[in-house]
């Protein structure tokens, strides 16, 4: 099949990125060949006069191409043996292709034969010049198995010659120098990678391993980002990359003293408001830090917790650090406002929660329990509401102002994340909590995973698994806040606690007022009944109700709280007591038998439950009070039924919790048992 063109205009109207070779055949003829290839077919291509002649063999295409996609296949599955003879048979037919000869040339290479895949890839560039993956295979040959930098860099550099914007192969020659351990060679090709695509994760991917190399965590945390973030969901390269940012930003912690931005910002802030700041470490405090307002407490200065132990605790420094400035800067500008709760705020929170009341009441929680429970929940709540909008606004600055600061902060806030997300789908905090609360919890955190996901380029949020009317409040609630992020001004931050308190429907249970008049009503008498907090104080030291569940999984009987001075003070224990044992064994069995099957979230909803009736005091030498559970319907417990069923669930969880509670020989006696009676 032969085609004929006119050399004139028209030719270049039909092909017009040829127009720019101008008067150049041989520049023209590359760019026909090019266009009229057909998989490992080249035309023929030549200039008589004004007329360009393409011949097409499309003889040996019909003929040739379905054994060719034959032995293709058979590569690609790894069978290079069975697809040896049958390459040179098609090589016997048409010696001319160049495709036939760089397939050869792979093959060998695959089974061992470096030297004579060296000379099918030049027979390759024999029949065509231009074959840059025949170019490239004979750099990674000379690379990797010849260990001849120089003869690789000169295939590689011809490739690059011939098609200066192929960015994918040119990356590919700086992944087969990187494997090799040639870091600095590698890196040429990736920079000009980079410059021609620089979305692509591939390549970013490859920079960020050449500056964690040098030890440029800051750099290569950067360039890891950038990779996460423009790499598609299935792409291999996107867990890869999440790996990476976790490890460099982890190098970046410990290879650098980032409180020394602390320390830098804390003489800025002293300075712009007049008063000292003191930062603390306090591994006691019930959060990884905290920040105490020094007008709240009567002092001179303002005080910063910080919990030494907790990971990536110094971007939460300067988190607080934050706060204290947003605040001076309300000050300043004459609109600062405090979050303030009522009594009459609090009933009427109360009021609402009354079906969760009377659900937990007849579940057979005590009126301590459920008091303490949803007073919790109202102050988490409320503590939620006043910060979520005004963290948004830290986090935006300390990611725009302190670069070296952004590995620290991605590993703070993707910790936070996992809570939240933990959180969300947790069946107890979702069955304990009033649905209004949980669904108003859920919508601010995920707003805060939108946020990360804007920052860091990496969304949690699927994670959640929230329903649609959820993800849909939070999306508005971020369009929102992006509506104010541009050019926030000071003090505009609490415009949103108020809009999002509104739209939660929670914005009968708190008030924002100026600062000024609520300390002169505070001083005067006039607001006594009123609560004012800053941002990150807890109320009343009250922890929220995913804290609270968290606790008594891990201390069921708050045995590192406070005792009560009518509490038990010895462990509860029955070695003196053989018929107690024999009470306390079948008890233990009788668990045993109704959680065999159960799934680890069901052993974990009956021993959650138990322990947080177990908070509020469980005697064991009371014979006659009767306890109900909602994880066990239809049952009724004796107060050391339900201890030795709390024992026995824990232990299925976690055999090395200490519960108090000494059952291990009867728990021991009650499996053997339960084994005998199941072989």
């Amino acid at each position: 099949m032969t085609i004929t063109h006119s050399l004139n205009v028209f030719l270049y109207s039909l092909f017009p990125e040829a127009e720019v070779f101008g008067q150049n055949p041989a520049r023209l003829v590359e760019h026909l060949t090019d266009f009229y290839t057909f998989g490992p077919y080249r035309p023929t291509v030549t200039i008589k006069g004004e007329v360009v002649e393409v011949k097409i063999d499309t003889k040996a295409i019909s003929s040739q191409n379905a054994e060719y996609n034959k032995i293709l296949q058979l590569c690609e599955k790894g069978q290079f043996q069975q697809a040896l003879p049958r390459l040179r048979q098609l090589l016997a037919q048409n010696p001319t292709v160049s495709e036939y000869h760089r397939v050869l040339g792979q093959v060998l290479s695959e089974t061992g034969d470096q030297n004579g895949a060296i000379d099918a890839l030049i027979d390759a560039l024999r029949w065509d010049p231009r074959n840059g993956y025949a170019l490239i295979m004979l750099g990674n040959i000379y690379a990797r198995h010849k260990d001849d930098i120089t003869s690789a860099n000169k295939f590689y550099d011809q490739a690059l010659a011939i098609n200066p914007q192929d960015f994918i192969a040119i990356n590919n020659i700086g992944g087969n120098l990187m494997q090799l351990g040639r870091a600095q060679e590698a890196e040429r090709y990736f920079e000009i990678a980079y410059e021609i695509q620089p979305k692509y994760p591939n390549v970013l991917y490859a920079l960020a391993m050449v500056r964690q190399q040098r030890r440029d965590y800051t750099k290569a945390f950067e360039f890891a980002l950038q990779a996460l973030r423009n790499a598609s969901s299935g792409d291999p390269i996107r867990r890869g990359a999440l790996a990476l940012v976790m490890q460099v930003a982890r190098q970046q912690l410990e290879a650098t003293n980032t409180f020394a931005l602390a320390d830098e910002y804390q003489e800025q802030l002293e300075a712009a408001t007049g008063k000292e700041i003191r930062v603390d470490a306090d591994e006691r405090i019930p959060t990884a830090a905290k920040l105490e307002v020094a007008e709240n407490y009567g002092r001179a200065y303002h005080q910063i917790w910080f919990k030494p132990s907790y990971p990536a605790v110094d971007h939460l420094v300067m988190h607080e650090m934050v706060h204290l400035d947003f605040m001076g800067q309300a000050r300043q500008a004459g609109n600062n406002l405090l979050f303030t709760s009522t009594g009459a705020g609090k009933q009427a929170f109360i009021k609402a929660a009354l079906p969760q009341l009377k659900k937990l009441e007849k579940a057979g929680y005590s009126d301590a329990n459920v008091t303490g429970f949803i007073e919790s929940v109202y102050e988490g709540m409320m503590r939620q509401l006043f910060n979520a909008p005004l963290d948004l606004f830290i986090e935006d600055f300390l990611y725009q102002q302190y670069e070296e600061l952004r590995p620290t902060q991605f590993l703070s806030l993707h910790k936070l994340l996992l809570e939240y997300i933990e959180s969300a789908r947790n069946k107890q905090v979702a069955t304990y909590s009033p649905p209004a609360v949980h669904r108003a919890n859920t919508v601010l955190n995920l707003v805060a995973a939108l946020h990360f996901k804007d920052l860091f380029g990496y969304d949690l949020t699927p994670e959640f698994k929230a329903s649609v009317p959820d993800l849909r409040e939070a999306q508005q609630l971020w369009k929102e806040y992006q509506e104010y992020r541009v050019d926030r001004q000071p003090g505009e931050e609490y415009e949103l606690v108020q809009h999002w308190g509104k739209d939660l429907g929670m914005a009968a249970y708190f008030e924002l007022r100026d600062e000024a008049s609520m300390r002169g009503d505070l001083a005067s008498g006039r607001a006594k009944t009123e609560t004012a907090a800053t941002p990150t104080e807890e109320p009343n030291g009250a922890t929220s109700p995913e804290d609270l569940l968290a606790a008594i999984e891990r201390d069921p009987l708050d045995l590192d709280g406070p005792v009560p001075a009518d509490a038990r003070k010895e462990p509860v224990s029955y070695d003196d007591s053989p018929a107690g044992q024999m009470a306390v064994m079948f008890y233990c069995l009788d668990a045993l038998k109704y959680l065999a099957g159960k799934t680890r979230d069901q052993v974990q909803e009956v021993a959650f439950e138990i322990g947080m009736l177990g908070r509020s005091g469980i005697d064991p030498d009371n014979r006659t009070s009767k306890f109900s559970l909602a994880s066990v319907p239809g049952k009724s417990f004796s107060s050391l039924q339900l201890l030795a069923w709390m024992y026995t669930s824990f232990q299925e969880l976690d055999p090395g919790l200490d519960t108090g509670l000494q059952f291990a020989k009867e728990l021991a006696l009650a499996r053997t048992m339960f084994t005998e009676g199941h072989g």
